[in-house]
C-alpha cells in the first residue's frame, strides 16, 4: 500500500504540473482542453486519495463493507455524471480528460516505483 505522505506529495507534484500544461493550453487559446485537464486531473486523484478511507470502513465489518461498496458506486456515478455533463455540454475537451487522468495515473506509478525501497537483502 502506498504511504500516505508519500501519496500527498505526488498528488502535489501532478497538481502543480496540471497547472503548468492548463496555463500552457489557456495561454495557446484552448481554454476547453484547460477544463479537461482539470476534470481529468480530479478524476484520477480522487480514487487514490479516497481510497484508504474507503478500505477502513470496508475491513471493519459487513456493514463497512457495504458502506464501501455504496460508496463506491456512488463514486462511480459521480464520475460518469461529471464527464456526461461536461463533455456533451462541450465545456471541456474529452482528449483534456483523458490526459488529465492518464497524467495524475503516470505521476503516480512512477513516483511510487521510483520512491519504493529497494528489498531487504538476506543474510545467509
Amino acid at each position: 500500500m502506498i504511504d500516505s505522505a508519500l501519496l500527498r506529495r505526488l498528488l502535489l507534484i501532478a497538481a502543480a504540473l496540471l497547472v503548468i500544461s492548463a496555463a500552457a493550453s489557456i495561454l495557446s487559446g484552448a481554454p476547453r482542453v484547460a477544463g479537461g485537464l482539470g476534470l481529468g486531473f480530479l478524476l484520477g486523484a480522487a480514487p487514490f486519495a479516497s481510497w484508504s478511507w474507503v478500505l477502513s470502513r470496508a475491513m471493519n465489518s459487513k456493514r463497512g463493507r457495504a458502506l464501501a461498496a455504496v460508496l463506491m458506486i456512488l463514486k462511480l456515478g459521480a464520475y460518469a455524471g461529471a464527464m456526461y455533463l461536461l463533455i456533451t455540454r462541450d465545456l471541456v475537451n474529452p482528449v483534456g480528460v483523458l490526459a488529465g487522468m492518464l497524467g495524475v495515473g503516470a505521476i503516480l506509478i512512477v513516483g511510487v516505483l521510483w520512491g519504493a525501497p529497494s528489498p531487504a537483502k538476506e543474510i545467509s
